[in-house]
């Protein structure tokens, strides 16, 4: 049997514990059943066969979990092979990512609960996913800070709103089931679809696992991010903001992408036509040209901080590895001197290897969108967006390990490291280097009106479409007039708000939408604080959320 599951805790420090639980059955939506005590929900888990829970925001729930399982003597192993009756074991990354739970209560009559994160599958919250899946039920509200005593029987009102919550997740869970993907991330289901399309023998062909993964993650790069510095903190007039319509997807479909076994190579890259992409180490003074956009951040420099684009190397011979997709922007935009190339890998290159697959899904958002299914289009989405980045997965990884401190609360333990087998980071190296050059030369483009830059987003000052680039509602790879603002201020990278059809849209990184009733255009400046932030403190028990201030610095 396969169930979301809730909790609903107090957010007293002092007294800490569930006062509230309910599953919901995937797929039965009608078999709902809920308690008031953990006590409850394990008697009646350890009567149950293969049970299957999803919780979503496992790294809240899973605590309280935890604490208990400790405090009524089950065992912790940290090698799933060593599970035996009154036993567990744990999925945690080293960031404290919640991924699995397994509980055995007796092995030999299967009576056996593994425990997922739905977040992991299902990237939103509870609130967005009824809207985005289009379901007939919304996220309900209460009152959290109640004081419910130990024993409290929930209301009409808190039943409905614990329902409601589990009944959401549970059929959001249903349409990605009914599309077969059921595993445990959205990037393992993507790949585990790419792989069911192209075929075993042809990914083993193409993606040879590299022994060279440590040498190219040095070029792996994120998304470009970057606010013009001559507009920051001014209070900018009426402008537009422009996204590319799927933007990864769009440059894994038509872009030249590396398959097969790199050649390792010393000095600088030589014309090769069969292996054609390459990446390449090299040392050099530079100073980014007038009128352009800095497109390098350095990251184990102590000269240099790591989230700004670097403008100037200071005088300093700084050693780069790049793509030869970032590299040809480097030299467009900066002043380069004293070059000096030590040694590179390079890869023959093909435009067809997502083909069937990006056909595959964006047929299936299109149809989606036409038919108005909302939740099949949300899925497509899904999965245009998460393969890529499962081929970048780091072979090299730690997993924490959770104990009973003496202070009567959980805490983690971070385990050695262990090297796994890596999938293919050179597509995931050149699939984010191609995406950060539409970006970087779009936005070099309007570099007259260019104010901000994030991933797949301009932002512009002035409302007139720009003829420099290719504008179209749908088309794959082309910007879209997203929205129009009246007035906007940027503080810096994901710090900003800006005024739309008299509202004001608030994008500030770490700030929850808790606090946004509290942001003004008048006090959104750096050092103001608002209230509404929920701090997680770990105590006896399990999890507080502890109301703090969200500072703006």
């Amino acid at each position: 049997m396969i169930y979301s599951a809730d909790f609903e805790t107090t957010t007293n420090k002092d007294d800490c514990r569930v006062w509230a639980w309910a599953l919901c059955e995937v797929g039965t939506v009608d078999n709902f059943r809920y308690g008031n005590c953990i006590d409850s929900l394990f008697e009646w888990m350890q009567k149950q066969d293969s049970l299957t829970l999803y919780f979503h925001n496992l790294k809240f729930d899973g605590e309280f979990i935890l604490y208990w399982l400790f405090h009524h003597n089950f065992a912790f192993v940290r090698n799933r092979k060593e599970l035996v009756d009154r036993s567990f074991t744990t999925l945690i990354g080293d960031m404290g990512q919640f991924y699995s739970i397994t509980i055995i209560f007796d092995k030999k009559n299967k009576k056996r609960v593994t425990i997922y994160d739905s977040l992991k599958i299902l990237p939103m919250s509870v609130d967005q996913m009824a809207k985005a899946f289009g379901l007939p039920i919304n996220k309900l509200q209460i009152d959290y800070d109640d004081k419910r005593d130990i024993g409290h029987e929930l209301t009409r009102e808190e039943i409905d709103y614990i329902k409601n919550d589990v009944a959401i997740v549970a059929m959001a869970i249903e349409h990605l089931f009914s599309e077969n993907l059921k595993k445990m991330t959205t990037g393992s289901n993507a790949m585990a679809d790419y792989k069911k399309i192209i075929g075993k023998k042809n990914f083993e062909r193409w993606f040879p696992p590299p022994s060279y993964d440590k040498d190219l993650r040095q070029s792996y790069k994120g998304g470009f991010t970057y606010l013009n510095p001559k507009y920051a903190g001014l209070d900018i007039p009426e402008g537009i903001v422009l996204d590319v319509n799927s933007l990864y997807p769009s440059v894994m479909y038509d872009r030249p992408l590396p398959y097969g076994e790199g050649i390792f190579y010393n000095g600088e890259y030589e014309q090769d036509d069969y292996f054609n992409l390459y990446v390449q180490m090299f040392r050099c003074r530079f100073e980014v040209k007038k009128n352009h956009i800095p497109t390098i951040q350095l990251k184990n420099n102590l000269s240099f901080v790591p989230t700004e684009y670097v403008r100037s190397s200071k005088g300093e011979v700084i050693t780069l590895c790049l793509t030869s997709v970032d590299l040809k922007l480097f030299f467009q935009h900066y002043n380069v001197e004293n070059v000096e190339y030590l040694c590179g890998w390079k890869f023959r290159s093909t435009g067809t290897l997502f083909k069937d697959y990006i056909d595959k899904w964006n047929g299936v958002k299109v149809k989606a969108t036409e038919e108005g299914n909302k939740g099949l289009r949300q899925i497509a989405k899904l999965m245009l967006n998460s393969l890529y980045g499962k081929f970048a997965t780091n072979p090299i990884r730690r997993s924490k390990f959770p104990y009973l401190g003496e202070d009567d609360v959980i805490h983690y333990e971070l385990g050695p490291e262990e090297e796994g087998k890596p999938v293919y980071l050179p597509v995931g190296v050149f699939i984010t280097a191609w995406a950060r050059y539409k970006t970087i030369t779009s936005a070099q483009k309007v570099y007259d009106r260019f104010v901000y830059a994030d991933t797949d987003s301009l932002h512009l000052i002035g409302t007139d479409i720009p003829p420099e680039l290719e504008i179209h509602p749908t088309k794959l790879g082309a910007w879209k007039h997203e929205s129009t603002f009246t007035r906007a201020r940027f503080l810096r990278q994901k710090t900003y708000i800006e005024e739309i059809e008299g509202e004001l849209k608030i994008t500030c990184a770490g700030m929850p939408s808790s606090c946004y009733p509290y942001v003004t255009w008048e006090n959104f400046h750096d050092g103001m604080s608002y209230p509404g932030k929920l701090k997680q403190a770990h105590t006896k028990g399990g999890v507080v959320l502890i109301e703090s201030p969200h500072t703006l610095k």
